[in-house]
């Protein structure tokens, strides 16, 4: 079988003439650079046909055909990359260091010292002490050493994990560079090999209890625990042959059969485990007949099984019948004369409780009229009792009341002198009116009255007079003193309205006060009768009020206490929001220097696969470095610790290997 091998590329680049090697020695000389080391390179691996070098390359640039393809690399500052070295008494203090972490960081940043030791490799020439073992170069190969060491020791499994898109939208699938990835990973020239010869192998105890079924004739024993190896391979290689027979070419007068039987295993060739299976499944189909027919068999013995017990049971069920009908003509005649005589003894008790019942009812007749009796008479003693004590308490009442009564009868009495005296004044004007109207003519004087708006009206005034009077015989004075009369009577008139108004005002306030008295009067008596009540739940309020006192004080202390607590809760809140905000801007700086260090490697970097890697750990040491101000605990752990220390030290090596682009 023909494969393509990559063991020229792994001796160019680790050989004793290779470029790890010669990168050592150009980094240990005092004028080493860039374009000697390609030179160097070009000279001492001309024999090797995965190296090349294109007309158009410049004198830092040489190009490696690798498994997946050719490979153009710009060696511009390789050699100073590759001398990223920490002082030596740097290194001592840091060993000498007690914090676990720091230790722990300097024995990973020196290439895993403290772990397991790695086997001592033969000196490449050039090297001088232990300078050249301290480059980046050489630390990448000891810890590449240890991996394989490890694994060796290990049961590992290999998963081929294929980016399905460059741009990393989901659903989204790039076939060409999925088939790429393929092709580089050697999947595709694993296939193709296994392929190519026997690409199904299965274990000689697991072919022969699988494909057993196909040939009767190999049925043995489960429990057959003492067969030896050969005879299951001998088994094994005579029920394929005679199952596979089929599918065996013949050709130069030799027989290809479709499986090999090895030791432990037996190997099938392309299309000879299909067909096992296809025959499997058709066999599988005989025996599910044969299966069905035996429970076909046992549902029919089932149902007439079924039957049977239905017939037993509809034959007990007639004969329960029959027997219960007798049983009830039995019993009903049991239950008559069982009726008759219990008739016959229920008589004679019916007669005993006739008697008594009689004689309770004259019984309760007579105690009825003795109890109704003294009833009439308690009841009249009672009502005498009632009729003393409310006279009693009513007699003071009703003096106050005919007091008030006397003195409202004065009133009155002053009221209708009042008013008859009014009246009687009335009278005497109206007949004084209706004299002066007999007697004497009417004068009508006509005076200017002022109107508030500034007009002038003429206002007739009245007057009397005995004699019959002209307005020329009238004096000023006589007339002035008309005016006044005049006015007078007006104002009398008013007075009296007044008057009246204000009477009937003071009766019906007279009236309210004696509703309101006897209102008073009750209300007096009820509050007597609850004053007690009000006394009594006086003293409980007042012992709960000393209780309450007392719980109060108890309180205002705690309260107090919650106080004091509540501003040193304000104070601590204060000093966690300023360390919380001054974190979240360390974090967004962080981010923002992050973000800007992988867009420069993304717009300067060559190799798509060491971006990728690069990404993956800015993921990394983002998810595990910006978690704190969402809520996560900010404490270090050894873990988080370790892992922020070693991407630290991925983070800085990669800024000093690309610094220069």
């Amino acid at each position: 079988m023909t494969f393509s091998d990559n063991a020229d590329v792994l001796d160019l680049v680790e050989g004793r003439m290779g470029l790890i090697s010669v990168l050592n020695e150009e980094c240990i000389r005092p004028k080493g650079n860039d374009v000697a080391f390609v030179a160097k390179v070009y000279t001492m691996n001309k024999e090797s046909n995965c190296l090349f070098k294109d007309r158009f390359f410049h004198d830092y640039e040489f190009g490696v055909n690798h498994y997946a393809g050719p490979v153009t690399y710009d060696a511009n500052n390789f050699v100073t990359k590759n001398m990223d070295n920490l002082p030596s008494d740097l290194i001592e203090c840091r060993k000498k260091s007690t914090n676990k972490i720091v230790s722990m960081v300097l024995t990973e940043s020196r290439g895993g010292q403290g772990q397991k030791k790695t086997p001592k490799k033969p000196r490449t020439p050039g090297r001088r002490g232990s300078s050249a073992s301290d480059t980046v170069w050489t630390k990448f190969k000891t810890q590449l050493v240890q991996l394989m060491s490890s694994i060796t020791e290990t049961r590992t499994r290999y998963i081929r994990c294929i980016k399905p898109n460059t741009i990393k939208a989901p659903r989204v699938m790039h076939h060409l560079s999925t088939v790429e990835q393929l092709r580089c990973a050697g999947v595709v020239a694993a296939v193709t090999i296994s392929r190519s010869a026997f690409p199904n192998r299965l274990e000689h105890e697991f072919v022969f209890d699988r494909f057993m079924c196909l040939d009767k004739s190999f049925a043995r024993e489960s429990n057959d625990d003492d067969d030896d190896d050969e005879l299951i391979q001998e088994d094994v290689d005579r029920l394929l042959s005679s199952v596979l027979k089929s599918i065996e070419v013949e050709s130069n007068g030799k027989i290809t059969k479709g499986f090999v039987c090895g030791s432990s295993r037996a190997y099938f060739r392309s299309g000879s485990l299909e067909l096992l299976e296809s025959r499997r499944l058709n066999a599988f189909g005989d025996l599910a007949v044969d299966i069905q027919r035996v429970v076909r068999g046992f549902v029919a013995k089932s149902k007439f099984r079924k039957l049977k017990c239905a017939s037993i049971m509809v034959q007990s069920n007639a004969r329960l019948s029959t027997a219960r009908s007798r049983f009830k003509a039995l019993r009903n005649a049991c239950t008559i004369v069982q009726c008759w005589a219990r008739s016959l003894s229920s008589k004679k008790e019916f007669g005993k409780l006739l008697r008594d019942y009689r004689a309770t009812k004259i019984q309760n007749r007579w105690r009825v009229t003795v109890a109704k009796k003294m009833l009439k008479q308690h009841l009249a003693a009672s009502i005498k009792i009632q009729a003393c004590a409310r006279g009693a308490r009513q007699r003071p009442i009703y003096r106050t009341a005919l007091a008030e009564a006397i003195e409202e009868a004065k009133l009155g009495n002053q009221l209708k002198t009042l008013q008859r005296k009014l009246e009687e004044a009335e009278k005497r004007r109206i007949e004084a009116e209706k004299k002066a109207e007999e007697g004497p003519k009417e004068v009508v004087v006509y005076k200017e009255v002022d109107k508030p708006e500034g007009k002038k009206e003429e206002s007739p005034i009245k007057q009397v007079s005995q004699a019959p009077v002209t307005v020329g015989q009238l004096t000023s004075q006589q007339q002035t003193l008309m005016d006044e009369s005049g006015k007078m009577l007006e104002y009398l008139r008013k007075e009296v309205f007044k008057l009246r108004s204000q009477n009937t005002q003071l009766r019906t306030d007279f009236d309210l006060l004696k509703e309101n008295n006897q209102r008073l009067m009750d209300a007096n008596a009820s509050a007597g009768a609850s004053f007690a009540a009000l006394n009594q739940h006086a003293k409980q309020l007042s012992k709960t009020n000393t209780k309450l006192q007392t719980e109060g004080e108890k309180f205002k202390e705690q309260a107090h206490k919650l106080n004091m607590l509540q501003v040193e809760l304000k104070e601590e809140l204060k000093m966690k929001q300023g360390t919380y905000i001054a974190e979240v801007h360390s974090r967004l700086q962080y981010q923002k220097t992050m973000g800007r260090i992988v867009e420069e490697i993304q717009n300067r970097c060559r190799d798509y696969r060491l971006v990728e890697d690069i990404l993956a750990m800015s993921d990394d040491c983002e998810s595990d470095y910006m978690g704190g101000p969402t809520g996560v605990d900010l404490t270090p752990s050894k873990q988080s610790t370790t892992t922020e220390n070693a991407n630290y030290s991925i983070s800085s090596r990669f800024k000093s290997f690309f610094a220069g682009e």
